[in-house]
């Protein structure tokens, strides 16, 4: 092997990396689903449809936004994971990713928190 196709080699990520990236992909597309679907019942639980039938509600919007920035974030960090080609270009989007997934899970859990301690009883 010459000396510039082992520079051009980019070692393999660490399974705890793959790991994340993993999860962290299937929390994204979860809870943008969740988004979508939320944003679709919302109008006909407030009753607010406009002349088309579709949804008006800002709150539905802002549902749909959410999930499309959630999506947008998931194809920025994959195409800045598939083009790094340094150990240290790498950096970035496996934070992003673990940043991410942390807020996801965050939010999951404030919701179930909320959910036990304020509805509940």
């Amino acid at each position: 092997m010459a000396a510039n196709e082992r520079a051009r080699l980019v070692r393999q990520l660490p399974v705890g990396w793959a790991l994340t990236l993993a999860f962290d992909v299937l929390a994204t597309v979860v809870a943008s689903l969740g988004l979508c679907g939320l944003g679709l019942l919302l109008p006909g639980v407030e009753e607010d449809y406009g002349p088309a039938t579709g949804p008006t509600s800002p709150t539905a919007l802002g549902l749909f936004a959410a999930a499309l920035g959630l999506i947008a974030s998931l194809a920025a960090t994959a195409t800045l994971l598939s083009r790094a080609r340094a150990e240290r270009a790498r950096c970035l989007p496996l934070w992003l990713s673990a940043g991410r997934l942390a807020l996801l899970l965050l939010t999951a859990a404030t919701f179930v928190a909320y959910g036990i301690l304020v509805i509940e009883p």
